[in-house]
């Protein structure tokens, strides 16, 4: 994961920062001619203590690298991470039922924070990545998570086989979705606390990941094409589970 600081835009994105974790934020900048949402950020941070500059378009549309950004970018410190330790404490905190996505080895940062939005849509427990091999928290990945970089742990190891296997430990099943997999995902059991685990790009779920798994699953494609994208897989996956669990 990269060690460094991190742009982000847009209204919610920078909201969610200021309320869930203000002590990343290290500077705003904002329109000039603001309209009442960004006039509300503007008072938050400096309610926050973080430094302000009002500037013209241009100036944002370089600082984010595109103009979507309605008005208001931020540049913040990376968001606070998690290790395997935590992943017992993180899987019993939460009253519903746990759900983790975990990630072998997702290396497109717009399919990784894509992955983190769908994460918070469902609820989700937390988001377990590889520390090498996977995209790093970069201002792409922010851009697609739309602010859940702040409302989804993520939890980086070293091992994947070995965070499954301590996931397994606090009661969870570890269910691979695998093009090749015997069963469909919608008439698979799926009514307990599970780890949802994808491959990345191309490759899919490597060899000692899928022998960890206690079960392997397949989305049932109709169409001419053999599989998802990674991130369309997880909506699926994720909200599966989730209907089930009830």
């Amino acid at each position: 994961m990269a060690d460094r600081d991190l742009i982000i835009g847009g209204i919610h994105p920078v909201t969610l920062m200021l309320e869930r974790a203000p002590q990343t934020a290290l500077e705003i900048f904002a329109h000039r001619s603001g309209n009442s949402a960004q006039q509300s950020i503007l008072q938050a941070a400096r309610q926050a203590g973080v430094t302000v500059q009002l500037c013209e378009r241009d100036l944002l549309d370089r600082r984010y690298g595109d103009p979507h950004h309605q008005g208001i970018v931020a540049r913040r410190r990376l968001p606070k991470s998690y290790g395997e330790t935590d992943l017992a404490n993180l899987v019993h905190q939460g009253r519903k039922p746990a759900v983790v996505l975990v990630l072998d080895q997702v290396q497109d940062p717009r399919n990784f924070g894509a992955c983190l939005r769908i994460a918070d849509g469902v609820g989700a427990t937390a988001v377990v990545v590889t520390g090498r091999n996977s995209a790093p928290l970069s201002a792409a990945a922010a851009k697609a998570a739309s602010g859940a970089i702040d409302t989804v742990p993520l939890v980086i190891v070293a091992n994947l086989a070995r965070a499954l296997a301590r996931l397994k430990d606090e009661g969870l099943w570890a269910v691979g979705l695998s093009q090749d997999a015997q069963g469909d995902l919608s008439t698979t059991d799926l009514s307990f606390p599970a780890a949802l685990v994808l491959g990345g790009e191309g490759g899919g779920l490597r060899r000692l990941t899928r022998e960890r798994c206690d079960l392997l699953a397949k989305i049932p494609m109709q169409g001419a094409l053999s599989s998802l994208n990674v991130a369309t897989a997880a909506a699926v996956g994720l909200y599966e589970i989730r209907r089930q669990q009830g």
